[in-house]
């Protein structure tokens, strides 16, 4: 495997694709490569960019969490994946909806929609509280037919998230600490960083810039910071208090390697060979875009994920090697999307 291409980071520092980053590919034996530049912050300090540094992985939430657990759960008994999601959340009034339909993005829920009040008024007809979340998707219309095609959806695995706490009777985020965090040894991932992390966190957007990327659909100013560090980015996550099934995981390159090597040498502590296997299968043949449980499946039939944030990870089983990119795109401003022809670079697509 060839090392992170040094030059190429640089470049995307100076050219302001981002502020900084971090990088680190390996094996599943060892780091290859872990490297660091740029500034974790530019507003209101400058703060370097360092190896350790904490980032909002955002979307990357969806495989390592959700994707993650449901695989230990379906291996240990407690969910069937291809059962409905009534199965475990009976105000689901969709039938047709399967946990492996949430997992793989063909459920037929749009792709987002704000969970939270629209105005500053109190709760009213058309939101609903945090602890009714389940009871509004699940009264929600559906945008297509259920397994028609691929349509990448928070709502889904904020749903799933659900469904997990449901059926385990814990908190999403104390689950994913016992069943993966603390068996790899993964001390720098958490939900919600408490104080002393955040001064080693990425700084992501600043209020000022959420305002006038979002315009008149940004309401939700009450708890953004001047700018947010070690603070979820996502507005629906942080509504459901920083712990969500599609958002609200924060950690560092070398967590996430440690979580990647597990998964390369099938450590039956976190997954079975079977049940990786079964993760890493395509589901979504014939539609519009590849998809495994909680994965996009690539060309040469790697697992990859992104986040909104400026996070990726890419991880291919055949091979055993992973790549990992985190980047603190979205501070000061998320209204630059280089970081997608970046991110084909980077990772070769």
């Amino acid at each position: 495997m060839a090392k992170i291409k040094y030059q190429l980071l640089a470049e995307g520092v100076s050219e302001g694709i981002f502020p900084g980053a971090v990088a680190l590919i390996g094996n599943a034996q060892q780091i290859i490569d872990h490297q660091a530049q740029g500034l974790r912050m530019t507003e209101p300090q400058k703060r370097p960019m360092q190896l350790d540094t904490i980032f909002d992985l955002a979307s990357l939430t969806k495989p390592i969490v959700v994707g993650t657990l449901s695989m230990q759960l379906a291996e240990q008994g407690q969910l069937d994946l291809s059962a409905s999601v009534r199965t475990y959340l009976p105000e689901i009034q969709h039938q047709q909806i399967r946990l492996l339909d949430l997992l793989t993005h063909t459920s037929g829920y749009p792709a987002w929609c704000a969970l939270y009040p629209q105005t500053d008024d109190t709760v009213d007809g058309s939101t609903h509280t945090p602890a009714q979340v389940v009871e509004y998707l699940g009264n929600m219309p559906l945008d297509y037919e259920t397994g028609s095609k691929v349509v990448y959806s928070c709502l889904g695995y904020i749903l799933m998230g659900k469904l997990i706490e449901r059926v385990t009777a814990q908190p999403l985020a104390q689950l994913a600490q016992v069943q993966i965090f603390q068996p790899l040894g993964m001390n720098d991932t958490c939900y919600n960083p408490p104080l002393d992390w955040q001064s080693r966190c990425a700084a992501t957007e600043t209020l000022g810039n959420a305002q006038i990327r979002r315009g008149e659909s940004f309401q939700r100013q009450d708890w953004w910071h001047q700018v947010l560090v070690g603070t979820v980015h996502d507005e629906n996550a942080h509504y459901l208090g920083g712990i969500s099934g599609n958002a609200g995981l924060f950690s560092t390159a070398k967590d996430l390697g440690l979580y990647c090597q597990a998964i390369l040498k099938e450590n039956p502590e976190i997954l079975s060979a079977d049940s990786t296997a079964e993760m890493a299968k395509l589901r979504t043949a014939g539609l519009n875009a590849n998809r495994s449980i909680g994965w996009v499946v690539l060309k040469d039939e790697a697992l990859y994920h992104n986040g909104f944030t400026g996070t990726a990870l890419r991880l291919d089983l055949e091979r055993q090697e992973y790549q990992i990119l985190l980047t603190n795109r979205v501070h000061p401003s998320a209204a630059d999307n280089r970081i997608l022809a970046f991110r084909d670079q980077f990772f070769e697509f």
